[in-house]
């Protein structure tokens, strides 16, 4: 889940596959019961991660195309020493971060041309592209500004980055010190960046403005993407000089400058303070968002389109060879894939996988930009097993926790329950046929997921994590509960960009709940769509009881496996977002790896929390989806991004027109 903004619980991508923004429109919930009928089903050898490359061999002017070549993809973890340029300053720190690359560099799928993709109606240098949404453009990072939006698009730049292999980089840091006891971050800020529309430059003032106006334990009233996890993160933001600011961790975390700062994570646009010293908040709130990066906001309608512009000055980093985006809401995948085929949109993501290799037959180029894989789970909601908060040692409102007999919740207060409700869990899991939604749903790409912290094609991936299907011993585990014939109501809930009416989450959750129904026809499931505005007041205020058919912060195969996971699955988090669950042993093994610099100390620290929660089964994975986005050739003739944990598509400054 992703607060107001990118993948989980509740994604709200502005872009589609790209950007997180909670969308105030759209609160329609629609409910549906599908029942999937499994009638043969044909295994192919290998389970392919990601896009099959076809080749072509063209003689005697008939185009023949060679068997299928299927590559096992794996994912690699290296060790990479952090990149920190420091002036003058030796810094005490030696972390060793690994990065995972679990796909190489991207490779556009090629198959026979069929039906050629048009010239673009576009003129040259002007892009459009077809979004699912379009969420809020607010300039108030607190009021929910699009933080992730404009970090991807180039609106917003971050404190750091990643290198091609995703190494950590600086961006607008110029460098930085790490206290010897961990309780403090020094950063100096780069010269030379100016804030759009003459707001002036970018001073460390801005920073401390927009870290403490996100941060919810400083800005109560915050909204901010980001608010829960800086408030389990940083302390009040202090100005040293002009410079510089000091960033007290209230939670030393290793991933800092990775995750949390780093403008291919959880990161944060800048916004000016001058304006908001002469302005105020409101004016902020009302207008559209005024940052450091490379494009400036030309227009932002919500639920209609927002445009981007090149700087007209000499920028810092990089002048875009691109003069416009244009990124218009098209809710339906066959009108996005219909604009593609007309020449009136350049570029696309999330578009449902069944129509993937016909688009790569006509010549459109398909691409992993970022590497990421999206790996799909079913969270058993209401278990807020967390009686005093990680942190404080504070006890907690557990207003959601065993309100209801909930079979998937298990109660400390009634004996045997715990126990009772792991067996209808697992019972659930080991009902979902992986291998057929890979095949149907997925239209063979991607491949079956376990728990939502690993990547199942990794080469540290351990067989006793996977989830079997298994309907017999679901039925017989299922019947040894008081909920012997499964007849109880039960929800999957799902939002945002990929939960949406024909999104690909939707489809599996759509799949998951007929293949529920199969095994026991009495139980009484239903899928809910719906706005992730509907459903973030109680994953808030932990209250949310409905089972999540997605992602949750966690759910990216470009997480490297030895980070601390979990943060939004636990207490550290509360005043922000939460994904529906609380459960000690995620919080008690994120603060010990947060603080560990060994490399397999943190490993096996993760492996144990992995073997735990598969025995408890608290979140069942189901299968990893490759996020691919769609671009016209005639449009655009490269396109270099980055390795990306939330994004589908960034970098946008590095693409290249195609020659007209």
């Amino acid at each position: 889940m992703t607060r107001g903004r990118l993948g989980v619980a509740a994604t709200l991508l502005l872009l589609g596959g790209l950007a997180i923004s909670a969308a105030c429109g759209g609160t329609e919930t629609v409910i549906q019961t599908v029942v999937v009928e499994k009638t043969v089903v044909v295994e192919k050898e290998k389970i392919v991660e990601k896009p099959v490359q076809q080749t072509v061999v063209v003689e005697k002017e008939k185009i023949v195309e060679k068997p299928v070549e299927v590559t096992k993809v794996v994912q690699q973890t290296v060790q990479v020493e952090k990149r920190v340029e420091v002036t003058k300053i030796v810094e005490k720190e030696k972390l060793v971060v690994a990065t995972a690359t679990p796909i190489p560099t991207p490779t556009p799928i090629r198959i026979a041309p069929l039906q050629p993709a048009p010239s673009s109606k576009n003129a040259f240098g002007f892009l459009v592209y077809a979004s699912t949404d379009v969420g809020p453009g607010v300039g108030l990072g607190s009021a929910q500004a699009p933080v992730e939006t404009m970090q991807y698009v180039g609106i917003g730049e971050g404190l750091f980055n990643v290198d091609n292999d995703g190494g950590i980089v600086n961006k607008l840091a110029e460098s930085y010190v790490v206290a010897p006891d961990l309780s403090k971050v020094t950063i100096k800020i780069k010269d030379g960046v100016i804030f759009h529309r003459d707001w002036g430059p970018f001073t460390a003032a801005d920073v401390v403005f927009t870290m403490n106006d996100g941060n919810a334990a400083i800005n109560k009233t915050s909204i901010h993407g980001q608010a829960g996890d800086y408030a389990a993160l940083f302390g009040e933001a202090k100005l040293i000089d002009a410079k510089t600011v000091e960033l007290p961790f209230t939670t030393y975390d290793l991933r800092w400058n990775a995750h949390f700062l780093n403008e291919q994570a959880q990161s944060t646009a800048f916004f000016p303070k001058k304006l908001y010293d002469e302005k105020g908040a409101n004016a902020m709130r009302d207008g559209f968002p005024i940052s450091t990066g490379p494009f400036q906001v030309k227009d932002w309608v919500q639920d209609d389109h927002f445009t981007v512009e090149a700087v007209p000055y000499k920028h810092w980093f990089k002048n875009p060879a691109v003069k416009e985006i244009r990124f218009v809401e098209v809710p339906e995948a066959a009108a996005r894939v219909a604009m593609l085929r007309t020449g009136e949109a350049d570029i696309t993501g999330a578009v449902p996988l069944k129509d993937i290799k016909p688009l790569a037959q006509s010549g459109f180029k398909v691409e992993s930009l970022t590497r990421r894989g999206t790996v799909h789970q079913i969270i058993f909601n209401g278990n807020y097993w967390e009686e005093k908060h990680a942190r404080t040692g504070e006890p907690l409102k557990r207003e959601g926790y065993c309100v209801a007999d909930l079979p998937w919740v298990s109660c400390a207060t009634q004996a045997g329950d715990f126990e009772e409700a792991k067996n209808v869990r697992w019972a659930l899991a080991l009902a979902i046929d992986r291998k057929l939604i890979v095949e149907t749903v997925l239209s063979g790409f991607g491949n079956p997921a376990a728990i939502e912290y690993v990547d199942t094609a990794a080469p540290y991936f351990k067989d006793k994590w996977s989830i079997p299907y298994d309907p017999k011993k679901a039925a017989d585990l299922m019947a040894k509960t008081a909920w012997k014939d499964a007849a109880f109501d039960i929800g999957i809930w799902t939002g945002g960009e990929l939960g949406g009416a024909g999104g690909t989450n939707a489809e599996i959750n759509d799949a998951v709940a007929g293949m529920w129904k199969a095994i026991w026809p009495k139980n009484r499931v239903q899928v809910f769509k719906s706005a992730y505005a509907v459903i973030r007041p109680s994953l808030v205020g932990r209250t949310n009881t409905i089972p999540y058919g997605g992602d949750c912060d966690e759910g990216a195969t470009t997480i490297p496996f030895d980070w601390p996971h979990g943060l939004t699955e636990t207490s550290l988090t509360r005043g922000g977002f939460g994904c529906g669950i609380e459960i000690p042993k995620i919080a008690e093994t994120f603060l010990l790896v947060s603080k560990e610099t060994d490399l397999a100390k943190r490993t096996a620290l993760n492996e144990a929390l992995i073997d735990y929660l598969t025995e408890e089964m608290i979140f069942a994975g189901t299968v990893q989806v490759p996020e691919l986005t769609v671009y016209n050739p005639k449009s655009i003739s490269k396109w270099e991004a980055k390795p990306c944990i939330f994004c589908s598509q960034n970098e946008y400054e590095f693409i290249v027109p195609a020659p007209r």
